[in-house]
């Protein structure tokens, strides 16, 4: 009888050692305590996996954001890394999805189900046409995406509560590109031209929706292939139509085609891109034909600000020649890998070590003090930015620059203009 009650002390303590160490779980429960969870690997290291088109046509765009995500890892780097003594390093591991809807499928299954390393997050694509048929693959195994450059209206409802991104979506900014295009500029004959993929699509529905609704129709309407270099065909149809200005959601290698095709062909008018195209790359590339080019960008950057002054001395140690070529500055995309590379240090910072741990940190971003200006996340996820008219124009010393026109707000209520209010 001894012996048959010490069998059953031993097997029920082995059960409650059992219980007690149990963390897959969280749970405390029989007062065992509560074991710690993170994505850190063993060394104490988070990685994070990072979806690009670093072949392809947008192969310019993931080379920036790439180098704004490193200049914020040098930052964190020169401070210690994640505990400030060297150790809790982020390590990115970079995957090519040519700019491929199907590729980046294939990446984001394979980024879910990877055990080592295990994946706190995933940063990327560029494209909306990418990012967005990942959304369900992230959103069903709980796995955030930031999709930095994600513009799709519907890329974050679709995403359930596991998508981020720190682009303007296109509901608004579209609308907002016709509001000024129409009520403040007083172009009457548009005509619009288009990629023709997930994004150009939506840049095209919602622009013509506001050109509608405030009582303009387009003379023309074209749309193009990824990766056409002859525009001339499309242009010579445009031209019949004598537009005052041609409006286009277009990848900035394109608009630079577009253009020069048009000079070649007598097309006089004026010229509007989308944010998208809104680069040092279209100054730089475009010479004299860009001047009076408009397009539509955030708040200009503060250069006398600390945040951005030290971007800028890190950025300039590591690329130097961009730096130099870009006009002596940052460029739009490396900012907004800079960005989102510093909010998930930050969520990570703040507790968002395990993956539903920093998914409820980032949501919870606030007035954070990013390159050109606060970063809010607000209702639904969707960052709040104000975004400008902007041109290209010719300075006193005869240099070709973008200007935001950022005045234009004090009387001019966009926002009111485009039904977005």
């Amino acid at each position: 009888m001894k012996k048959l009650l010490s069998l059953l002390l031993v097997f029920l303590m082995i059960f409650t050692i059992a219980g007690c160490s149990n963390g897959g779980g969280g749970g405390n429960e029989g007062g065992g305590e509560e074991v710690a969870e993170t994505a850190a690997d063993a060394n104490g290291d988070y990685h994070i996996a990072v979806s690009l088109p670093f072949t392809g046509t947008n192969a310019s765009y993931a080379e920036y954001i790439q180098m704004g995500l490193e200049v914020a890892l040098k930052k964190l780097e020169n401070e210690g890394w994640l505990n400030g003594d060297g150790t809790g390093k982020i390590i990115l591991d970079y995957y090519d999805d040519k700019n491929d809807a199907t590729e980046g499928a294939t990446i984001a299954e394979k980024v879910v189900a990877s055990t080592d390393p295990y994946y706190l997050l995933e940063i990327g694509s560029f494209a909306s046409g990418v990012s967005y048929p990942c959304a369900t693959i992230y959103r069903d195994a709980e796995v955030v995406q930031y999709a930095l450059t994600c513009s799709k209206s519907d890329f974050l409802p679709t995403s359930g509560d596991w998508g981020f991104s720190l682009s303007v979506t296109q509901d608004t900014a579209a609308a907002r590109v016709a509001a000024y295009d129409i009520e403040y500029l007083g172009y009457k004959n548009i005509a619009l031209i288009y990629e023709n993929d997930s994004w150009g699509l939506e840049t095209y529905k919602y622009y013509t929706e506001t050109a509608d609704k405030l009582g303009v129709k387009m003379l023309a309407e074209e749309k193009y292939d990824d990766g056409q270099q002859d525009f001339t065909s499309i242009l010579t149809k445009i031209k019949e139509t004598n537009p005052e200005l041609v409006m286009c959601f277009c990848a900035e290698n394109d608009i630079v085609l577009i253009r020069q095709q048009a000079e070649t062909i007598g097309l006089d008018c004026e010229w509007q891109v989308s944010s998208k195209s809104r680069t040092s790359n279209v100054l730089q590339n475009l010479g004299d034909l860009g001047e009076g080019l408009y397009g539509i960008y955030a708040r200009t950057k503060d250069l006398s600000d600390p945040v951005y002054i030290e971007y800028e001395e890190i950025y300039k140690e590591l690329y130097g020649a961009k730096f130099a070529e870009d006009n002596n500055t940052t460029q739009k995309y490396a900012d907004q890998g800079y960005n989102c590379m510093l909010t998930t240090i930050w969520a990570i910072k703040n507790g968002g070590t395990t993956r539903q741990a920093f998914r409820d940190q980032l949501a919870t971003l606030n007035e954070f003090p990013g390159v050109q200006g606060a970063i809010t996340f607000g209702a639904g996820r969707r960052v709040l930015q104000t975004q400008y008219l902007s041109q290209i124009v010719r300075d006193d010393s005869g240099e070709l620059k973008w200007v935001n026109y950022e005045d234009i707000l004090d009387s001019f209520d966009v926002d009111a203009v485009a039904g977005l209010k």
